[in-house]
C-alpha cells in the first residue's frame, strides 16, 4: 500500500480544496497543479477508500456522503497535524523551547534552583517542566520518554537500552543522629553499630534506599525500618523527632539532627549523582542545552572541580 503511507495526506489535502472550492480546476490552480493531476489523484483516493467521494453537478463538483465524511475528518486530521507541528517547533526552539527535566525531592533545595539559575542568564527563553521523584520512577520517566532528563543518585548499574548515563559526581553519605543523642559526640561511626536502633529510611523505589539497603546488608546488619518516607526532609523530621536514626548525604542539615560520619569496611559511603538522557531526546536543541549546563554546573556545587 505505497499509496496510503507516501501519499494520502497529499490526497487528504487536495479533497479539502476541491470540497472548499466545489471546481476541480479552480482547485488545481490553488494548489498549483495541473488539472489531470488532481483528477488522478483524487480517483486514487476514490479507489484506496473503496467509494465515490466527488460527483459532478453542473460545470462543478460536489461530494458524495463519503466524500464529505472523509472530507470532514481530513479537516480534522490536518488541523491537528498542523498545531502538533507548531508544538514540536515550540518545544526545539533553539533559543526557546521546552524541556522536561526530572530529579530527585533532595536536590530541589540546592542543585537544580542553582542550574536553573545559570540556564536562564544565558537562556531565558527556554522553558523547563520540573518533574520530582523517585530514582526508579525518574529513570522509566526518561526511558518511556515523558521526561527529556533526570537528574539521579543512585547505584551504578547497567543503563536500559537507548539511555546514556554522565557522572556528575559523588556525595559523602552520613549517619543523621537526633541531638543528645548517644553517637551525636562521636567524630565518626562505624555503620555496624546502629544494629538494634529504630531506623528511618526513604520507601522502595528511591535511590537512597537502595544504597541504604545495601550498605546494611554489606555490614551485615539486618534492619527492619520503622519509617518509609517519600522525602528526606520527612526523614530529617523523624530523626529530629527522636523516632530513630537515618542515612542521608552530608549537608542535609535538617534542623535538631546532627551528621555523624559513617564509616564501612569499604571507607565512607558515598551516592554517586548521574545525569540521564535518551539517545532520541537530546537531539533537541534546547534538551541539549540544558544537558550542557547540568554538566558544568551540577559537579561544581558537590565539591568535585
Amino acid at each position: 500500500m505505497r499509496y496510503e503511507t507516501e501519499g494520502l495526506m497529499r490526497s487528504l489535502e487536495e479533497l479539502v480544496t476541491v470540497a472548499r472550492l466545489e471546481h476541480v480546476t479552480a482547485a488545481a490552480d490553488e494548489l498549483g497543479v495541473p488539472q489531470p493531476t488532481l483528477s488522478r489523484s483524487l480517483a486514487r483516493l476514490s479507489e484506496t477508500v473503496g467509494a465515490p467521494l466527488l460527483r459532478r453537478q453542473g460545470r462543478g463538483v460536489v461530494l458524495t456522503r463519503h466524500g464529505r465524511l472523509l472530507a470532514a475528518a481530513a479537516e480534522r486530521a490536518i488541523g491537528e497535524v498542523a498545531t502538533a507541528v507548531r508544538e514540536i517547533r515550540a518545544e526545539t526552539d533553539p533559543t526557546g523551547g521546552l524541556v522536561r527535566l526530572g530529579f530527585q525531592h533532595v536536590m530541589g533545595t540546592d542543585l537544580v534552583p542553582t542550574a536553573l539559575r545559570a540556564l536562564r542568564e544565558g537562556w531565558p527563553d527556554i522553558r523547563v517542566e520540573l518533574h520530582q521523584g523517585g530514582a526508579d520512577p525518574l529513570v522509566e520517566a526518561v526511558s518511556s520518554g515523558e521526561s527529556d532528563l533526570a537528574l539521579v543518585a543512585t547505584v551504578l548499574g547497567d543503563l536500559r537500552p537507548g539511555l546514556v548515563g554522565r557522572v556528575l559526581g559523588v556525595q559523602e553519605l552520613v549517619l543523621l543522629v537526633p541531638r543528645g543523642h548517644a553517637l551525636a559526640g562521636g567524630r565518626r561511626v562505624e555503620l555496624a553499630r546502629i544494629g538494634g536502633e529504630p531506623f528511618v529510611a526513604m520507601a522502595p523505589g528511591f535511590g537512597m534506599r537502595t544504597i541504604t539497603d545495601r550498605l546494611l546488608v554489606d555490614a551485615g546488619l539486618r534492619v527492619r525500618p520503622t519509617y518509609e518516607c517519600e522525602d528526606l526532609a520527612t526523614v530529617g523530621g523523624l530523626v529530629a523527632a527522636g523516632l530513630g536514626v537515618g542515612l542521608a548525604p552530608v549537608g542535609t542539615g535538617h534542623p535538631g539532627t546532627v551528621e555523624v560520619t559513617l564509616t564501612t569496611g569499604d571507607g565512607v559511603p558515598t551516592r554517586t549523582v548521574q545525569l540521564l538522557w535518551s539517545e532520541s531526546s537530546i537531539s533537541s536543541p534546547p534538551v541539549a542545552t540544558l544537558r550542557d549546563v547540568l554538566v558544568e554546573t551540577v559537579p561544581t556545587l558537590l565539591g568535585q572541580v
